[in-house]
Order: structure tokens, then C-alpha cells, then sequence
């Protein structure tokens, strides 16, 4: 009988055993699964968040290069534009008045605005070709050109405009350089270059740069 007994008594220790063991394996099984399940959630997450940075990196390339655009095609437009509009100025002429408008004054040298070493900034929607005091066009400060603002939501104007207030600020600035060749004073280069950045103010600033030579082709 004893020895039944004890028999009986380890067979129920082994049994207790055997199902401690395994329900403790069964945790351990959990614990990994979750761990993996969660590794893998903070894997896509991961790639998702690059992926959002990435497509607003390439979002903003594309609205510095047409940013740049405008401002070229802008200003050749104004040249074509004042040419044609006061051809009959026998003093100054149209490219005369063109260099003028921009910040050069041809009879004494002077260098403002656009062609000042701190460049100028362009209002393009308020281009008056025949208003030579140009109110569209603002030579930068020493800290650089004003940010342009933008708003989706007008349907009259440009998105991407200066406000009077400073207000619906973007990460954009444009500055425009131009430059008479010294050598020949019916040319002239014009350098559009925008600044921006990426996530917010204090990321890394990103630069683009286009330029082109106006002449005076009615010379």
C-alpha cells in the first residue's frame, strides 16, 4: 500500500509538472509572437513615415523649380512687354527703361533693387510695364528676401504670393540677382534662387538656382 501510495503521489507531481511546464511555454510563446507583431508594426510605420517625408521632399522640389520658373519667365515677359510699350521713348528706350525698372540707371551707373548685391524680391501679379517707381518690385534687407505666403484657396491671384501682414507665411523665399555684363551693356543675366525648407524653420536649408541672359534684342 505504501509503496502504491507514493507511486500515485509522484505520478500526480509529474503531472502538475508536465502542465506548469507547458503552460508556462505557451506564455513564452505569446510574449514572442507579440514581440514579433510589434516589431513588425514599428517596421511599417517606419517605412510609412519615410515614405510621407519623401513625397513631401519631392513636393517641394517641384514647387521651388516653379518658383524659379515664374520669376524667369516674369521678368523676360517684362522685358518683351516694356519694349513694346514705350518703344516711342527716344531718350531711354525700352531696354533702357527695362534696366531702369530693375534697379539700373544707365546714365550714372547706380545699382538698386535687382541688381544690388542683396537682390530684390518681385510682386508678379502687380507688374505695371509703363511704371518705372515698379511698387512690384522690393530690394531685400541685409537678413535676406521676405518669405513668400501661400494659400490654397485663391482663386484670383497666385498661391504663392507677399503679403502685407506676413501672414499664411510658407518655407519658401525667392531672391532675384541680375547682373549687367561689363563688357557688353546690352546683355544681361538674371538669376532666380529659392530657399526652403523641408520639415519646419529650424531643418536644413535647400537651394535652387536658375538663370538666364536677356538681351536687348531690339538694338
Amino acid at each position: 500500500m505504501k509503496i502504491k501510495f507514493f507511486t500515485n503521489l509522484i505520478k500526480r507531481h509529474n503531472k502538475n509538472t508536465t502542465l506548469n511546464l507547458v503552460s508556462g511555454f505557451t506564455i513564452i510563446e505569446a510574449l514572442v509572437a507579440v514581440f514579433i507583431l510589434s516589431v513588425s508594426v514599428a517596421s511599417m510605420l517606419g517605412v510609412t513615415a519615410t515614405s510621407a517625408s519623401h513625397a513631401r521632399y519631392v513636393n517641394n522640389e517641384i514647387t521651388a523649380n516653379y518658383l524659379l520658373q515664374e520669376a524667369i519667365d516674369s521678368i523676360r515677359n517684362s522685358r518683351d512687354t516694356i519694349a513694346f510699350q514705350m518703344k516711342d521713348d527716344l531718350v531711354n528706350g525700352g531696354w533702357n527703361n527695362f534696366l531702369k525698372r530693375y534697379g539700373y540707371d544707365i546714365s550714372n551707373g547706380a545699382k538698386t533693387k535687382c541688381f544690388s548685391d542683396k537682390g530684390c524680391y518681385l510682386e508678379i501679379d502687380k507688374f505695371e510695364a509703363k511704371n518705372l517707381s515698379s511698387p512690384d518690385i522690393s530690394e531685400c534687407d541685409t537678413a535676406g528676401c521676405k518669405s513668400l505666403s501661400y494659400d490654397p484657396t485663391l482663386t484670383s491671384s497666385l498661391f504663392y504670393y507677399y503679403s502685407t501682414d506676413n501672414t499664411n507665411l510658407s518655407f519658401f523665399n525667392r531672391k532675384i540677382i541680375m547682373v549687367i555684363n561689363p563688357t557688353n551693356p546690352d546683355e544681361v543675366k538674371v538669376t532666380a534662387k529659392v530657399e526652403w525648407r523641408n520639415v519646419d524653420y529650424t531643418s536644413n536649408t535647400k537651394t535652387q538656382e536658375l538663370s538666364i541672359s536677356l538681351l536687348n534684342w531690339q538694338n
